[in-house]
């Protein structure tokens, strides 16, 4: 296969739609919906996750993308993350995820031997840890990475937003755009790690019990 350039293998990073699955995952809000939030308070739930959830995530990406680099064990990357996601329905989201990028790794890096170690796992690492390695191999920056994140879950929880709960897209675009303003500031230093243990590790534990009762409900639209 072709190389992809950087900007656009950033892009395919973002595009939640196809094929790597996010278009499946509401980004917790089915789940607090279902769990008796108030509609009008979906901007308040996405901006705590993007300072909580959200910064996780894209400190793992980074961090994995930092182990890569150096050809380290990415074993702690993981151990970190699984402390940082104390939800299993919240880690077994993540990892139902990563089967669809590890699906678009493997085919647009065949030659990465962590992918394709990956590939064969029973039991997926998580969606930022293959994030992570994917943005190495394709020369994708630690900002850069961090922000896709950022973007590729606001955008998940939008999406989601319009199915469940549908209202003018305009004001959803401008959530977004407001929320990434607001996080960039965290970004930079986010980019700067390359120690799983500095890996944020900020919780919501509200979020994370409506996924849990969410994993039980025989009632849902989305899987996460």
């Amino acid at each position: 296969m072709a190389s992809v350039p950087p900007l656009f293998a950033t892009l395919l990073l973002a595009d939640a739609r196809l094929p790597s699955g996010g278009h499946a995952q509401s980004a917790g809000v089915e789940p607090a919906l279902l769990g008796g939030l108030d509609p009008a308070d979906l901007p308040a739930l996405l901006r705590a996750r993007v300072r909580t959830t959200t910064l996780v995530e894209a400190g793992t990406a980074v961090a994995a993308l930092a182990q890569h680099r150096a050809g380290a064990d990415l074993a702690p990357v993981e151990r970190a993350w699984e402390a940082r996601t104390p939800s299993a329905a919240q880690r077994d989201a993540s990892r139902l995820l990563a089967r669809g990028y590890l699906r678009v790794g493997t085919q647009v890096l065949p030659d990465d031997a962590v992918l394709a170690a990956w590939g064969q796992r029973p039991v997926p690492p998580p969606r930022p840890c293959v994030l992570g390695v994917m943005a190495s191999g394709l020369a994708i920056g630690a900002a850069e990475l961090a922000r896709v994140v950022v973007y590729e879950d606001l955008q998940a929880a939008t999406a989601a937003v319009l199915k469940l709960e549908p209202r003018d897209p305009l004001d959803l675009v401008s959530l977004v755009t407001s929320l990434c303003a607001e996080i960039d500031d965290h970004l930079d230093e986010v980019a700067s790690l390359t120690d799983p243990s500095d890996i944020p590790a900020a919780s919501a534990p509200q979020s994370e019990a409506w996924a849990e009762a969410h994993a039980r409900s025989r009632r849902r639209l989305f899987r996460a």
